[in-house]
């Protein structure tokens, strides 16, 4: 007698995307180059072969649990959307006009790595955040990208998830280079809090935008912790800053205030200005792992090496760790 063959079927209940199979591995749903037309939640495991976008007024929601995977794609594959001019990039991206809500919780993460063998930093583009408001983005795991979260005039809140082998874990910024964009001249507003930011080539880069950047865990990055630039209207406090080869570095940045940090064991510097730098930096009540003073000046970079630099106003430091956590 021939064995009926049971095809998996894809369904779609009140806008929830499920890819059921008949057998016991759990199937995965493939997406090629697409724009959403309608609000949309994944969930299980989800392929991405190129660009996904969300237009304005539409909303992606993914289920805690979920793995989204993004295949690594060429420059110049027909799975590219807009190609590789800012602020897009050359990979396989989700570009985020509308709104995200990827809300996992602590037993559910949700992952969104590469789904390569050889996974390397830079084998998807990022999640694209394009004038965006209202974002959620919690207990995720964000692996492997180009940019984790990247931001242009866009607002999230970005908590409790985990940033690591990406090229920057998260990077936002004023839209200030595409005149035709409806989101031309918007900040971005970014609440960065209980994070982990380990082993990217760089942790937090902002330039020309308002963020509280706190409780985080901002370690062991190939070449900074955190880069503020221009006008950054940018608390940053209550963070554990080691291991990186500068802890945080400041281009031209003003309106930062660096306070009850700890900021001790990076390799260059703890805290340094950078050439053009010449604002004072309030980087007052840290604790820079040691009281003693000329260890602690011989780890900032500033106006005293250069006089032409702005200043790290340190004093008064803080006698002993932060609890941060």
């Amino acid at each position: 007698m021939k064995r009926a063959v049971l095809l998996p079927l894809t369904l779609s209940f009140f806008g929830i995307t499920t890819l059921i199979g008949c057998g016991k591995e759990p199937q995965v749903l493939s997406f090629d180059r697409q724009t959403l037309t309608k609000d949309t939640t994944w969930q299980g495991t989800v392929q991405i072969n190129g660009d996904i976008e969300v237009p304005p007024g539409m909303t992606l929601t993914i289920k805690p649990g979920t793995t989204v995977k993004f295949k690594r794609i060429d420059e110049k594959s027909d799975q590219n959307m807009y190609g590789v001019e800012s602020p897009y990039y050359p990979q396989a991206e989700l570009i985020i006009k509308g709104k995200l809500i990827a809300r996992g919780t602590p037993e559910k993460t949700i992952v969104f790595t590469s789904s390569e063998i050889d996974a390397r930093p830079a084998d998807w583009g990022a999640i694209n955040l394009l004038g965006s408001d209202g974002n959620i983005i919690e207990y995720c795991k964000i692996l492997f990208a180009y940019n984790g979260v990247h931001g242009h005039g866009a607002g999230a809140t970005i908590n409790h998830n985990e940033f690591a082998k990406n090229g920057v874990g998260l990077s936002f910024k004023k839209e200030e280079e595409t005149p035709s964009a409806p989101w031309f001249g918007k900040i971005c507003n970014m609440e960065v809090t209980y994070n982990r930011f380990t082993n990217n080539k760089g942790g937090i880069g902002f330039r020309n935008s308002k963020a509280v950047i706190s409780h985080n865990l901002i370690q062991d990055n190939k070449f900074y912790g955190i880069f503020p630039k221009d006008d950054a209207d940018a608390m940053i406090s209550e963070n554990e800053i080691s291991g990186n080869k500068k802890g945080i570095y400041l281009f031209q940045a003003k309106n930062v205030k660096i306070n009850n940090n700890n900021i001790y064991d990076n390799t260059d510097y703890n805290v340094a200005v950078a050439e053009a730098q010449d604002f004072d930096v309030d980087a007052r009540r840290n604790w820079f792992g040691t009281i003693n003073p000329e260890k602690i000046q011989e780890s900032i970079f500033d106006k005293q090496d250069d006089p032409e630099m702005g200043a790290v106003l340190i004093d008064p430091i803080l006698k002993q760790k932060v609890a941060w956590q």
